[in-house]
């Protein structure tokens, strides 16, 4: 993953569960440009946003969240992506 990024490019690395001590350690002493969001920060996020935008409904939140998306973006470049 991170031997795609071009300069000045960061990446996100989002799972749902958590990520290993050693990929985290990994990521620091390299210092590549990802941001890992975990399980409990995308939770964090998530109620976040349904508090904010939508009475704190989660449902009505993750709903809304994917009604927004407009195509799938797995054979897509990023640089078309972040032209968009």
């Amino acid at each position: 993953m991170v031997a795609r990024l071009r300069q000045g490019w960061i990446g996100v690395y989002v799972t749902t569960g958590a990520y290993s001590e050693s990929a985290q350690t990994e990521m620091a002493e390299d210092q590549y440009p990802i941001v890992l969001v975990n399980g409990a920060e995308l939770v964090r996020r998530l109620r976040s946003m349904a508090r904010d935008d939508d009475g704190g409904d989660l449902t009505a939140c993750i709903d809304h969240v994917l009604s927004g998306r407009q195509i799938s973006v797995t054979s897509r470049r990023p640089e078309e992506i972040l032209l968009e």
